[in-house]
Formats: C-alpha cells, sequence, structure tokens
C-alpha cells in the first residue's frame, strides 16, 4: 500500500515553508529530501513511492514565486529557512547529518548540492544540475524576475552565477557521498555540468554517472532514462550503504548506422501500424480526438510523408474522415524498438466537424488507416487507448456514445428516446417555459447503480413534435436533499449527485418551430439508456 504524504506549512526565520511529509515504514530511520525541478511541486512525483525511510519534499515555494531554493528577489535568507525545517525535522526523527540525503533534478539538483556542501550533509544525489544559476534564471519565464528582482540586472546574475562557486570552495571536508548524472545528449552537460567536475572530483566519493541513450535528446529525459540506476543509489544510501562507482557510462553502446537502417526498413516491411488515442471529448457537438498513428520503422531512403484517416466500420460498409498529421516529440522514447526512430509527425488529431450527422444509428468499430504514398504502403489498425474512455453527446434525434478502452474503440449512435423502465427512481421538481427557455430539473437514478459523482450518468432534455425529436443536454447536480427521500429503506447506495438539471440560464429553445411537444428526460447510463415523461408543453410563436 503507498503510504500518503501529509501537506504542510512551517514558518522557520523570515519564511513560511511548504512540504510534504512521510513518514518511515519500518526500521528505516533514513531522511530523504527532495528538491524540485523548474515546473515541478514536488521532486519525482510517485517515482519514490517505494522508498521506505523518511521522505521530506520541499516546495521552492516563497511569496508566490520560486527561489531557486537560494534567494528570492536577491534575499538570501531564503535558504535559512529551508535549513531551519531540515534540520528541525532531523531533531523529530534523531537522525545525524550523515543519516541524511539530499536529491534533486535540475533546479533541484543544484539545491541539493548547495545544501549538502553549505550545510555539511554527507549524501547528496544529483541529476543534471545548472552551476550558473543566475544566468540560468534570467529571461526563463517567471524564475528571472522571481530570483533576480525586477529587471533581473546584470549584477545580480552575477552574483547567483558565483554561488556554487563560491560554495564548493569554501568546503574542507571532501568526506561526502556524492553522486553526479548527466549525459552527453542534454544540452546543459556542456553549458553547466562540465563546470561542477573539477571540484566534485575532489570528494572522497565522487561518483558520476553517464548516461548514453539515443532517447535522451532533451534536458528532461536525462533522469527519465537513469531512474533506475538514481532509485539504486537512493535504496543503498538511506539505507546507509554508500556505493563507490566511480566514474561510469550507464546504458547503451553508440548504434551501429547501417544495422540500425537495416533493422528499420525490416520493420517497416512488417504489416503492422499503431494507433492510440489520447484525448477524446464533445466540443460543441463535435468529437475532438487526438493520438499517435504511425508506421513503425523507417524506409532505407529516410522518413516519408504519412496521411491518416479515422475509419468506422459496420456491417461491412466503411465511412472514412481525415485526420491531420501533428508533431510528437517523445514517440522515439515511447516506441523504443532497437534502434532510434524519431516519427516526428507521429500524431493525428481531427480535421474538420465530426458530428456524425449522416450516419445510420448503430456500432461502428473505430480503425485509423495511415498511409505512405512513397512507399505505396496503406494500412489501417483497431485505435485502442490505454485509458478507459467514455464519451456522450446529443445528436438530434439520437445519442452519440464514444467509448472502449484497450481492446479497441466503438462509436455507438442510438435513439435518444429509452427504455421507460419501472425500475428507476424518477420525479419532476420543476418545468418551466417562458419567452422561449426550458429550466427543467429533477430526481433521476437507477436503484443499485451509485450517482455518488457529477458523471456517473449523462442527462438529456427531449422534446417530441410534429416537427421531430430535439434533444439538449442537461447536468447532474448534487442534491442530496430531493434524492434521499427517494431511496428505498435498506439501500446503501449513494444516490447524491442523482439529480438533472437545466442550470440557471435554462435550455434556449428558439430556434424549434411553434407547436405542441412532449417533454422527456433521458439517463444514459453505462450500457443503458433509460427515459422518462416530464410533461408538455406548447411554444408559440416567436413575437
Amino acid at each position: 500500500m503507498t503510504r500518503a504524504y501529509k501537506e504542510s506549512v512551517e514558518v522557520h526565520g523570515k519564511w513560511p515553508v511548504e512540504y510534504q511529509f512521510r513518514a518511515a515504514q519500518g526500521d528505516h530511520r533514513h531522511l530523504l529530501v527532495v528538491f524540485s525541478s523548474v515546473g515541478s511541486k514536488y521532486g519525482f512525483g510517485g517515482a519514490l513511492d517505494s522508498v521506505k525511510c523518511n521522505v521530506l519534499r520541499i516546495r521552492d515555494h516563497f511569496d508566490g514565486a520560486a527561489s531557486y531554493y537560494v534567494a528570492r528577489n536577491m534575499d538570501f535568507s531564503v535558504s535559512d529557512s529551508i535549513q531551519a525545517l531540515i534540520q528541525d525535522f532531523m531533531r523529530r526523527l534523531r537522525v545525524t547529518t550523515e543519516e541524511v540525503t539530499l536529491l534533486g533534478a535540475s533546479k533541484g539538483a543544484s539545491a541539493a548540492l548547495y545544501y549538502g556542501v553549505k550545510y555539511d550533509y554527507k549524501n547528496i544525489i544529483a541529476s543534471t544540475p545548472q552551476y550558473f544559476l543566475g544566468s540560468y534564471s534570467k529571461g526563463h519565464a517567471q524564475l528571472g524576475d522571481a530570483v533576480l528582482g525586477e529587471g533581473q540586472p546584470d549584477e545580480n546574475v552575477a552574483v547567483l552565477d558565483a554561488v556554487m562557486k563560491d560554495v564548493l570552495d569554501k568546503d574542507t571536508d571532501l568526506k561526502r557521498n556524492i553522486y553526479l548524472v548527466s549525459s552527453p545528449g542534454d544540452y546543459q552537460y556542456e553549458q553547466e555540468v562540465v563546470h561542477y567536475l573539477p571540484a566534485l572530483r575532489a570528494y572522497e566519493n565522487f561518483n558520476f554517472l553517464f548516461v548514453e541513450s539515443p532517447t535522451v535528446r532533451r534536458h528532461d529525459e536525462v533522469v527519465r532514462q537513469a531512474l533506475p540506476s538514481i532509485l539504486s543509489i537512493v535504496y543503498s544510501v538511506t539505507e546507509g550503504v554508500a556505493p563507490r562507482w566511480g566514474e561510469v557510462t550507464v546504458g547503451s553502446e553508440p548504434e551501429d548506422p547501417e544495422a540500425a537502417a537495416e533493422y528499420l526498413a525490416e520493420l517497416r516491411g512488417r504489416d503492422t501500424a499503431l494507433a492510440t488515442l489520447t484525448r477524446a471529448v464533445f466540443v460543441d457537438g463535435k468529437l475532438d480526438l487526438k493520438g499517435r498513428a504511425f508506421l513503425p520503422g523507417q524506409a532505407p531512403e529516410g522518413p516519408a510523408e504519412e496521411s491518416k484517416r479515422l475509419v468506422l466500420e459496420k456491417d461491412g460498409r466503411k465511412w472514412s474522415y481525415p485526420l491531420k498529421a501533428t508533431s510528437e516529440i517523445r514517440l522515439y522514447r515511447d516506441y523504443f524498438d532497437e534502434y532510434f526512430c524519431e516519427y516526428a509527425m507521429g500524431g493525428f488529431a481531427t480535421q474538420g466537424e465530426l458530428t456524425f450527422a449522416e450516419l445510420p444509428q448503430g456500432t461502428y468499430d473505430v480503425s485509423v488507416c495511415v498511409t505512405s504514398e512513397s512507399e505505396g504502403i496503406s494500412r489501417r489498425t483497431r485505435l485502442i487507448s490505454a485509458a478507459a474512455v467514455d464519451r456522450r453527446q446529443v445528436c438530434g434525434d439520437s445519442e452519440l456514445l464514444f467509448r472502449g478502452g484497450k481492446g479497441g474503440l466503438k462509436l455507438v449512435k442510438r435513439s435518444i428516446v429509452g427504455v421507460d423502465s419501472p425500475g428507476v427512481s424518477f420525479s419532476v421538481t420543476k418545468a418551466e417555459e417562458s419567452e422561449r427557455k426550458l429550466h427543467t430539473e429533477g430526481v433521476f437514478f437507477l436503484p443499485g447503480r451509485n450517482a455518488d459523482r457529477d458523471a456517473h450518468a449523462f442527462y438529456y432534455l427531449v422534446l417530441e413534435g410534429k416537427s421531430g425529436i430535439h434533444s439538449f443536454a442537461l447536468s447532474a447536480k448534487k442534491n442530496p436533499e430531493s434524492v434521499r427521500p427517494h431511496k428505498d429503506q435498506g439501500d446503501l447506495g449513494n444516490y447524491d449527485f442523482g439529480y438533472f438539471t437545466s442550470g440557471p440560464a435554462g435550455i434556449d429553445l428558439s430556434d424549434l418551430p411553434a407547436g405542441k411537444y412532449n417533454v422527456l428526460v433521458s439517463m444514459s447510463a453505462g450500457g443503458a439508456l433509460f427515459t422518462k415523461k416530464a410533461g408538455k408543453i406548447t411554444l408559440k410563436k416567436p413575437r
């Protein structure tokens, strides 16, 4: 079971310090202090779930902005407040500086080195730290003004640039366990990390992990690739064992271009294609899709342009809709197969308005066809989703459902009028029409199926008249006072969201022809669609 972090704020000295703390599991006394990178609230996310010792994650957030854990608007007292928090936890946990490990990546790695050396901690694990804190902060979004002050003056940049050099130059205790991680694939290796090496190599147990991988092409990818090595160090050091690796290369040998080209060409020739959904939403009645779709491998001539189409199939008939190819920056990592292949335009997105108004009602299998005209390749493959998908939308006299997951996705178009079942609980508490605005709300839930959140079901208003069937989306609302009297005695279900409403603005009926209409309410939940009569209205001709 994952242990939960307790989030809190403590004031030490001038600054309130925001942090998360998770107590050790069993007899693991060590304290792991974690600093975050730029854009991360707390460092390393769920990667530390399996670490058994005490974990203190400190947020870089002072007076509403970041400080690099060093200075907020050139006020260096930030570090005193953070150090006081760490010391307070050490007193509570009864641990010494030798039983504390500082961990961080990028900005957090600079902090781990800064605090480790300045405040005399023995164990430091730093991945891709910056050396010139001022130059890196300057012009770096909001970080520059927050750290360097308004205008980011050059004299302040120079002061921050000297911070790491100064703290290392002053250190006389070389008996530390320092683990530095970097990669030639990260531009910051030459720009920042190399400047640490002369000073760090003087430490008694300095270890440098140089990550070689064709999938490391950006700064943030170093930690992802090196995470197994980083965690192995964390596990060892926090158990009181400090590995002595020295300077080692981690990862694969450089690729053989000829072998890579041969393998990727063979992969390209296989009868395979990939199509994975990453986003599906209905927006203004239109289905908006995003995902990844491409032909694996690469032709000997190099990358080829691919076109993509969404295909719906039912009873042997096919409907095809163009998709646009979109850029994806990390498919080479997610779909690495023996050798590097970038798949730079391996994404897709819907093109045009997918309302499916022209489709007959029925159930459709969903696939994507990927074509490379220059290679004479056209392959169609089932569209899948790693996460479960359930999207629903009214469509005139029909409901559209886009559902599925790892086994594939389906589009269902069915009548908006469902089963009038006596087994559901239904009661209209309001139904008023005025100046072509209909306000309606009431209780609607299925006993035995929890309605404990607003996404438990989809509600629709349906009007039946001579002009046809017209449907509009309603909202689910939490209303236990109205719902609970409809529960049977002994029913332990939670139906607090089993309440539909047109909202304060009501439903705009100004586009409907004048005439008499039956008012229905439909509830779509799971694979079922229930419909109940809610009365009648007469729409007059607009004035």
